[in-house]
């Protein structure tokens, strides 16, 4: 009987034992193996900060695979409806019938700045002056205070999600029609086209604003965090993340990353403006 009993309490002795060398996974977090590979497409401006988010998400998690590849929001949205990726990325609203079906997450608010090289003078436009220079109702910048030089429109590609937010923002959804256009495949190639002529006028996200470029006040409002958040600022809109029906479980760790407080981080420090 004693034997027995000394046996009962050496395993009660390794159990404990056990238990206490066991760490505890804290409520609410990932289990520390994820591993597997999560694609990506879609929006240019949405890419780079999935990239810096991806960053740190595999310093945590570094047996996951990150293809995060590009190609416009449209491509981005078409891909997650086909199942061709595990997230499409966007920079912009989705229409109600690019909606159906998936579910958006947002991970960032965008704001768009007007950008000149930073010799050119000008440095306020109204609305309504942006609106003109891209209709081609006004095209020499001495009309708006600038010098007597025929100005030079820089668009997005349609594909573009930072296109298509300007376009509903500032355009009412016309056609840019500015007689001197150049169309710019990327929010990088904007910035370069911008950059390389004085008399040139584009747009990129917040997060894609490069030495030598001026930003532009619109309605007196300058582009910044706190004017995109009480609305004085107009040209803003959302940087999402989208899932479908056959996004792998993968997919939504690394979204649920996104938005938590190690991903809205990054955000902050890349120069984007946070959700939470």
């Amino acid at each position: 009987m004693r034997f027995k009993l000394m046996l009962v309490a050496i395993g009660l002795v390794f159990l404990i034992s056990g238990c206490a060398n066991t760490p505890e996974t804290p409520a609410g977090t990932a289990p520390s193996d994820l591993s597997g590979k999560v694609s990506f497409a879609g929006s240019t401006t949405v890419q780079p900060l999935a990239a810096e988010i991806g960053q740190v998400f595999n310093a945590q998690y570094p047996d996951v695979t990150l293809d995060i590849a590009a190609g416009g929001s449209s491509v981005g949205i078409k891909a997650i409806h086909d199942g061709t990726v595990d997230i499409g990325m966007a920079s912009r609203h989705l229409k109600p019938e690019e909606a159906e079906g998936v579910t958006p997450h947002q991970i960032a608010v965008d704001v768009i700045a007007v950008v000149v090289q930073e010799n050119n003078p000008v440095r306020d436009l109204t609305m309504d002056q942006l609106r003109d220079i891209y209709l081609g109702k006004i095209t020499n910048w001495q009309e708006v205070g600038g010098s007597d030089e025929d100005i030079m429109v820089v668009v997005r590609d349609k594909n573009s999600g930072t296109r298509g937010a300007f376009d509903e923002i500032v355009l009412n959804k016309d056609e840019p029609t500015a007689p001197n256009l150049e169309k710019a495949l990327t929010a990088g190639d904007m910035a370069a086209k911008v950059l390389e002529n004085i008399n040139a006028i584009g747009y990129v996200g917040f997060g894609n604003i490069e030495e030598g470029l001026a930003l532009v006040n619109i309605d007196g409002a300058e582009p910044s965090e706190p004017n995109a958040r009480d609305g004085s600022y107009k040209l803003t809109r959302p940087l999402l993340l989208i899932t479908g029906p056959l996004s792998q479980p993968l997919a939504q760790e690394f979204i649920d990353f996104a938005i938590g407080e190690q991903g809205q981080q990054v955000v902050v420090d890349k120069g984007w403006v946070s959700v939470r």
